[in-house]
């Protein structure tokens, strides 16, 4: 998947920075970069999760791919008619969303899944430019 320019240049928090560099290190074929939503960008649900997992969508490029997490979620979706295609743990395997849109409140994988409110402050340009492109009448759901 192509980096965006923001991907590219986000060095808004240091430890998040730090911790994407030691896990691009590790495992350079990952993701590695602050995760984009993904979804129908004129949704009436938004889905909102923390931050990226590190196994999880830092490692794949999308929210709530590649963990048990994400198994649950995109099942849910599918049941519930919001889905279309097969998740299979894999940003590539084809599945899109219906009606939605999932985010998270933190762009890049925070150690020990915590961000702190200085990494909630950085990214909260990015989650709000991405709610105000959804209808007045969207649901918000935080998991």
């Amino acid at each position: 998947m192509p980096k965006s320019r923001a991907e590219e240049i986000c060095q808004l928090c240091p430890r998040l920075v730090a911790l994407r560099n030691e896990a691009n290190l590790k495992n350079p074929e990952w993701h590695n970069r602050p995760v984009s939503a993904f979804g129908d960008k004129i949704a009436k649900l938004a889905i909102i999760g923390m931050a990226p997992g590190m196994g999880g969508a830092n490692r794949t490029g999308r929210p709530f791919t590649g963990d048990h997490a994400g198994d649950l979620l995109f099942q849910t979706l599918g049941k519930a008619g919001l889905s279309k295609g097969k998740y299979d743990r894999r940003a590539d395997d084809g599945l899109e969303l219906i009606d939605t849109i999932i985010v998270n409140v933190v762009r890049c994988v925070p150690p020990q899944n915590k961000p702190v409110a200085a990494e909630v402050k950085n990214c909260r340009g990015f989650l709000l430019e991405t709610f105000k492109n959804l209808p007045q009448d969207c649901t918000y759901f935080a998991l």
